[in-house]
């Protein structure tokens, strides 16, 4: 337990102590974002080097950065109520996830781009 000058025990204060270790959600979800992102930039050079790929594999990919999207969301919205209870932590907290939000936002657009661009040079070759 923590105690602090006054003598009074805050189990807001001591939950805060150990946040670091719920935080860790977040940046797995970036980094889920950012595996996707990787494999879309590689399927789009074996795509133009005309070796085989899986589209739907990328739409997988595609969906599972909007979930993790939606999970950092939800998160962002949690600091947001978080800031009406302790703006101490959300200056701590709140800054590294919307920072996080934004470069999983960053990511998946480049995603999204490279999937088009792949789907795109797939269709030239089926056409022809």
């Amino acid at each position: 337990m923590n105690f602090y000058v006054d003598g009074k025990y805050s189990a807001f204060e001591e939950l805060m102590h150990y946040y670091h270790i719920n935080f860790n959600v977040y940046y797995i979800l970036v980094l889920i974002v950012l595996v996707n992102c990787i494999k879309a930039i590689v399927n789009f050079y074996s795509v133009k080097k005309s070796k085989v790929s899986n589209i739907s594999s990328s739409n997988i990919d595609l969906l599972l950065s909007i979930l993790a999207g939606m999970g950092l969301g939800c998160g962002m919205f949690f600091h947001g109520v978080f800031a009406d209870m302790s703006s101490k932590y959300f200056k701590i907290w709140g800054s590294r996830i919307f920072i996080l939000c934004l470069v999983a936002f960053v990511l998946f657009i480049i995603q999204f781009i490279f999937i088009q661009k792949s789907q795109n040079i797939k269709n030239k070759t089926n056409e022809k």
